[in-house]
């Protein structure tokens, strides 16, 4: 969507994302209430304000119509529950973020398509693997690799040694190859003796793609490429099962750019 349309967008609905976003009060009661109907007593407790000024928050949320009061109880309405999503989602994001600005910061997220830079709040929970493998390291991903029984991948030869002795013993394999590096990597696939099988597949993809992923059934590794004046590397590991599912959208997305290959 153009810039204009999204400055378009954001003067029609300015006023309510500042009426949410501006109070700490109103919004830790949006937040409170997605876990179901709650009494004054219990939002006291969460939110630690007074009772008067939950109320007056309350009859504001009331005005707007984000929540509903039956008895001594309140709920979000319909409404009350989308914002409420959309908010914890825009508070899960930024967290994710500011804890890691560094990483960010220090790699390339263009290959990541819009709609999945959208859930970046899905790949909470990460840890961070330096690039030029230890022998923990290296350990760890073994160990990770020997525990499941998918792979899908978005690789370059950079990722193919050792660990493929345990790859090659999978019951399902699907690789894409980026088109800057498909004949190196079936030149070492060929070296680990794997072949195209039933359960070993293989794709090209005409980008030039510089990220690498890999996904299991156990979890979700992604490298992204430095920016330039950057020199460290380093993977993005997550054992999550909504990270994992934010991988395999990834691994759908070049795949459906992607033709199949045969070796």
């Amino acid at each position: 969507m153009a810039p204009e349309d999204i400055f378009e967008l954001y003067e029609e609905i300015k006023d309510d994302l500042k009426f949410i976003t501006s109070s700490d009060i109103r919004a830790k009661i949006i937040i409170s209430l997605k876990e179901g109907p709650k009494k004054l007593g219990d939002l006291k407790n969460e939110v630690h304000m007074r009772s008067s000024s939950i109320l007056h928050s309350m009859s504001q949320l009331e005005t707007k119509n984000l929540i509903t009061r039956e008895f001594q109880s309140y709920s979000l309405s319909q409404t009350g529950e989308m914002a409420a999503t959309v908010l914890i989602d825009m508070v899960n994001s930024f967290s994710l973020i500011k804890e890691n600005e560094n990483f960010w910061l220090n790699h390339d997220i263009n290959e990541i398509p819009e709609d999945l830079m959208g859930k970046i709040d899905d790949l909470s929970d990460f840890k961070i693997m330096n690039s030029s493998i230890s022998d923990s390291s290296e350990s760890l991903f073994r160990e990770l690799l020997s525990n499941c029984k998918v792979i899908k991948g978005i690789i370059s030869p950079l990722i193919i040694h050792d660990e493929f002795e345990v790859v090659n013993k999978k019951e399902d394999i699907h690789f894409i190859l980026a088109n800057n590096n498909s004949n190196d990597v079936i030149e070492k696939l060929k070296f680990q003796d794997m072949s195209i099988t039933e359960n070993i597949k293989l794709w090209k993809i005409k980008d030039n793609l510089k990220l690498n992923l890999i996904v299991t059934d156990n979890f979700m590794l992604l490298n992204l490429p430095p920016v330039p004046e950057n020199d460290s590397i380093n993977y993005l590991i997550s054992e999550t099962e909504k990270s994992i599912e934010w991988g395999n959208k990834l691994f759908n997305y070049y795949l459906s750019q992607a033709e199949e290959l045969n070796i």
